[in-house]
This record gives structure tokens, C-alpha cells and sequence, in this order.
């Protein structure tokens, strides 16, 4: 799983079709008991491309895409958002990844 910040996350998402990245913090409980759980979601679909951001590096992306609380993971097909969950999910994760993989290009 790849770690992005603020400098180098618009290049990441312009070169990749399918993403899905997972918004962190050090700090925050419930994300480093969901960060395991979404390593393992990643190693399971190399077809799509995962990340994590911790939001205190990437507070532009963060406001940006309006995220509030943590964990949020966000999915992008061809850069744009296609959908957000907030909090610990990991049902709804497998759902994105699905629905991810449904989308042509």
C-alpha cells in the first residue's frame, strides 16, 4: 500500500484509473485497527491501486474532498471521486472494490 501527501496525490490519481485511499491519522484509534484490515483488502485486488494519507500531510486533499472525520475511504475512477465511506466498513470497502472494477474505461 502506498503513502501519499499533498505534493505528489493529484499525480498519483492522474496515473492511476482505479483507486482506493484510505484517510488516516496517527492518532486515531479506530484507523490503526481498520489500516490492517485494508492492507489485506489491497493484497486481495491488485487490480486496483490502494493508498493510505495521513490527513495531517494531506490537509489540502483533505478539505478538498470535504473529508470531516476518520477513518474515510475514498474511491476514484479516472481521478474523479466515485464514492466515500466514513468510518470502520469493511462490507462497504468490498462493495467499492466491486463496484470499481465494474467501471470501464
Amino acid at each position: 500500500m502506498i503513502t501519499h501527501n499533498d505534493d505528489n496525490i493529484d499525480k498519483f490519481l492522474d496515473e492511476n484509473t482505479r483507486v482506493i485511499i484510505l484517510f488516516g491519522a496517527t492518532w486515531c484509534g479506530p484507523c490503526k485497527v481498520f489500516k490492517p484490515k485494508f492492507q489485506t483488502i489491497s493484497e486481495a485486488n491488485p487490480d486496483i491501486v490502494f493508498a493510505y494519507c495521513d490527513i495531517d500531510d494531506t490537509r489540502d486533499t483533505v478539505t478538498d474532498l470535504g473529508i470531516q472525520s476518520v477513518p474515510t475511504v475514498v474511491g476514484f475512477f479516472d481521478g474523479i471521486e466515485v464514492e466515500s465511506i466514513v468510518g470502520v466498513n469493511i462490507d462497504k470497502v468490498n462493495v467499492l472494490v466491486e463496484k470499481l472494477r465494474s467501471k470501464s474505461t
